[in-house]
């Protein structure tokens, strides 16, 4: 399965409006720098990962579930404010309603994507990628400047 293949089921799976959502979504976080990785299990989907070492963003799955990672390093925990930027930044918008609340690692959307809209999940991806930069890139370079 490849990334048309994704978009297609997506589209047959949830109509037009679901396609276009996904779409929108890629595209913008590939302007954001993230990678898309094809999902697995039955449904397919796509993972989105950030950075040289693929930090966790938000995975889509054709069925249209959502979702969203607190915890974007595959082997570390999230620090405080991490966790807690991602927390309030989901509080805060009325459109991502988490299944369970507060995230600790991920955590599921309640509406799948086409409902849920591209512009929440933009700035979500948005808001995840500049905590990435800032909590995991940004310690490494000032360690290594000097």
């Amino acid at each position: 399965m490849d990334t048309l293949d994704v978009v297609k089921k997506a589209e047959r799976e949830g109509g037009t409006e679901r396609r276009e959502v996904l779409e929108e979504v890629l595209i913008h976080a590939r302007k954001m720098g993230c990678d898309m990785q094809i999902g697995g299990g039955r449904a397919g989907g796509m993972n989105l990962r950030y950075g040289a070492i693929g930090y966790a963003v938000l995975d889509i799955n054709t069925l249209g579930v959502v979702k969203l990672y607190a915890s974007p390093h595959p082997g570390k925990d999230p620090t405080d404010e991490h966790r807690g930027s991602v927390n309030d930044f989901i509080e805060e918008s009325e459109e991502l309603e988490p299944k369970s609340f507060p995230l600790n690692t991920y955590g599921h959307l309640e509406d799948p994507v086409e409902e849920i809209g591209a512009e929440p999940l933009v700035r979500f991806i948005q808001h995840s990628v500049e905590l990435i930069r800032k909590n995991y890139y940004e310690p490494w370079f000032e360690l290594h400047e000097a």
